[in-house]
């Protein structure tokens, strides 16, 4: 039944790490709600760069980068 192998010390140890965490963001001001809606914004926001300009530019990139990568193979042959 104890599959976490949880025992005493380790639930008093998460009790006081959750009401430290919860005091920091109540401290900051902050809610789950704006913590998980930074990490989406962020998420969003490399999505966003990667499909209109991120993308464009790694192929740009490319075309200079795997001749050179080849030509170079190449030589020490």
């Amino acid at each position: 039944m104890n599959k976490l192998n949880l025992d005493f010390a380790t639930i008093v140890r998460l009790a006081v790490w959750s009401i430290l965490v919860g005091a920091v963001l109540y401290w900051l001001e902050w809610s789950t709600g704006d913590i998980f809606g930074w990490i989406a914004n962020k998420i969003a926001g490399i999505w966003h760069w990667l499909a209109n300009t991120g993308f464009k530019y790694m192929l740009l990139g490319a075309t200079i980068v795997v001749p050179v990568f080849l030509f170079s193979r190449l030589r020490k042959r």
